[in-house]
């Protein structure tokens, strides 16, 4: 089955440990991230696609679209949670 997002040397991340959770199921897989600009507009786009061994669960990819204040916002908390996870600190659902 072809994939949604190219993998190469310049993807974000490749085969990452996933879980896709839904009502009343869990699979573990691995999944593929790609962050781009596309050029043509001020806009940061985030691509998820899990592999496609998950049950039930359509072969697709997602794709979050950020403007450049937003991307930095996103990348300030990955950092701060980067942290917290170094100093074994719990943040969940942007809650502190």
């Amino acid at each position: 089955m072809p994939r949604h997002l190219n993998v190469t040397a310049n993807t974000t991340f490749d085969h990452l440990p996933a879980r896709a959770t839904g009502n009343g199921w869990d699979a573990e897989t691995v999944a593929i991230v790609d962050v781009e600009s596309p050029g043509d507009e001020p806009t940061v786009r985030v691509g998820l696609e899990l592999d496609a061994d998950v049950d039930g669960l359509p072969h697709h990819a997602a794709f979050l679209s950020l403007s450049p204040a937003q991307a930095r916002t996103f990348a300030g908390d990955l950092e701060r949670v980067a942290t917290a996870a170094e100093n074994g600190e719990t943040i969940t659902s942007g809650r502190h």
